[in-house]
């Protein structure tokens, strides 16, 4: 006897979530219910393809007593109040990035979803690529000797002067938040959380009222030190994304390849098949259904998620004030 498929309500039907929904089509133990975007069409296209229902309201999916579980792909300034309509309803939660705007916000989500004993994750695509789980292993296993440094360079060209994400009322903030708050969650998967920071915007290339370009200089709780460098209107002609350097070697991880570099041998060990974009997010969503029926804790704990939100926070002020700030926890 088989049992019952994880039944999910997503909301907002942009570019994200047409990946969510793809992975979610390749999981054959979830099913996924309704679907709803303040665009009706957008959400009846993808009712139809996927085999779901279309919601005018987001109420809609909530109300549903046989839906157990949400996936929010809407703008950053919707964050809170859906994840509480969720909580509310008694459904779990898969929350796009950046968690939420504020830190208040995160820490109040934290109190509510521990009441009502309700999961609820921030998307975090990258602790789901195979090439970012092997480097953990390979820095865990010693393999690097100390860390001492480590980069993320998440860089490319992208106008986005007319999407939501130039828009800070709708998205909180530009590059920082958006990349950043993978940014910052890979560093701290890796090589453990970051404790201060000191952030810039660059110059804007693109006309916005938010950063389209920004550097942030971190220092981990082990002491390791590097940085982050965002943005959408320049490219990094680097073919990995990902360096962590330590004592006895560098981990390069690529976007189709990574490497493993020996300072003793002087030598080079390819390993993984780089970035795996649909991959990752079948293996999330399969761990979201895992964590939903109490298979699994989560990969990625709502202290992370607000981990993730203190760091942009402190990054955005540190940019005003122009000096190095703690992250407060």
């Amino acid at each position: 006897m088989t049992s019952r498929a994880v039944r999910l309500g997503l909301l907002g039907c942009g570019g994200i979530a047409q990946t969510h929904l793809e992975a979610i089509a390749r999981v054959g133990r979830v099913k996924l219910s309704s679907v709803q975007d303040l665009d009706p069409q957008a959400a009846q296209n993808a009712a139809a393809k996927y085999g779901a229902r279309a919601v005018s309201s987001g109420d809609d999916i909530f109300r549903d007593p046989d839906i157990d579980a949400v996936i929010l792909c809407i703008p950053p300034v919707h964050h809170f109040e859906f994840i509480k309509k969720a909580i509310a309803s008694g459904k779990h939660t898969l929350c796009e990035k950046p968690f939420t705007i504020t830190v208040r916000e995160a820490e109040e989500i934290k109190r509510l979803s521990t009441a009502a004993e309700r999961l609820v994750m921030m998307a975090s695509k990258f602790r789901f690529v195979e090439d970012v789980i092997e480097a953990r292993k390979l820095i865990q296993s010693g393999t690097l000797g100390e860390v001492v440094m480590a980069e993320v360079i998440f860089c490319s060209i992208v106008d986005m002067e007319k999407r939501w994400n130039s828009n800070r009322a709708v998205s909180g903030g530009g590059v920082l938040i958006d990349n950043g708050s993978h940014a910052v969650d890979v560093i701290k998967y890796l090589v453990g959380p970051i404790k201060s920071v000191y952030a810039q915007a660059g110059k804007r290339s693109q006309k916005m009222d938010v950063e389209d370009t920004a550097r942030l200089h971190f220092e981990t709780e082990d002491r390791i030190v590097g940085m982050v460098d965002l943005s959408w209107s320049l490219y990094k002609h680097t073919p990995s994304y990902v360096n962590i350097f330590g004592t006895k070697g560098t981990i390069e991880v690529g976007w189709t390849q990574s490497k493993l570099w020996d300072s003793k041998e002087k030598t080079s060990k390819i390993f993984g098949n780089g970035y795996k974009k649909l991959d990752a997010f079948v293996k999330q969503i399969e761990h979201f259904a895992d964590c939903v029926e109490k298979k699994a804790l989560p990969i990625l704990g709502i202290e992370d998620a607000i981990d993730s939100v203190r760091v942009i926070e402190s990054a955005y002020t540190s940019i005003q004030e122009k000096r190095w700030l703690p992250v407060r926890r």
